[in-house]
C-alpha cells in the first residue's frame, strides 16, 4: 500500500510540473504581461499597432516568386541551341562527321563520331 501512494504522489507531482510547463510562455505564445491595470491607467496608455510586413502569406509569396524566376532562367538556359538540336548529342558544338576509318570514341556522349 506505501508503494501505491508513494508511486500515486510521484505521478501527481510529475503531473504538476508538466501543467505548469505547459502554461508557461513561450515563443509562439509570449505571457500575458503584469501591469497595472487602474482605469486611469488604461485610458492614458495608447497602443501602438506592430508594422508586421513579413507575415506567413508575404513569405510565401516571396518563394512563389523566387521559384518562377528560377524557373525563368532555366528555360532560357535551355533555349540554347546545344539543348534544342538532337545533332549535338550533348555537346557544346555539333561534333564532326569523320569517315568510318578516323572515327573516334567520344568519351563525352559514349558514341563514335
Amino acid at each position: 500500500m506505501k508503494k501505491f501512494a508513494w508511486c500515486l504522489l510521484a505521478f501527481l507531482v510529475t503531473m504538476g510540473f508538466w501543467v505548469t510547463a505547459q502554461e508557461a510562455p513561450n515563443s509562439r505564445e509570449p505571457g500575458r504581461s503584469r501591469g497595472v491595470h487602474s482605469a486611469r491607467h488604461a485610458k492614458s496608455i495608447k497602443h501602438k499597432r506592430q508594422k508586421v510586413e513579413h507575415t506567413a502569406q508575404y513569405e510565401f509569396y516571396e518563394r512563389v516568386e523566387q521559384a518562377a524566376k528560377e524557373k525563368q532562367r532555366i528555360l532560357k538556359y535551355l533555349d540554347k541551341r546545344q539543348f534544342k538540336d538532337h545533332r549535338y548529342f550533348g555537346h557544346k558544338r555539333i561534333p564532326k562527321k569523320r569517315p568510318p576509318h578516323k572515327m573516334r570514341y567520344c568519351n563525352e556522349c559514349g558514341v563514335r563520331h
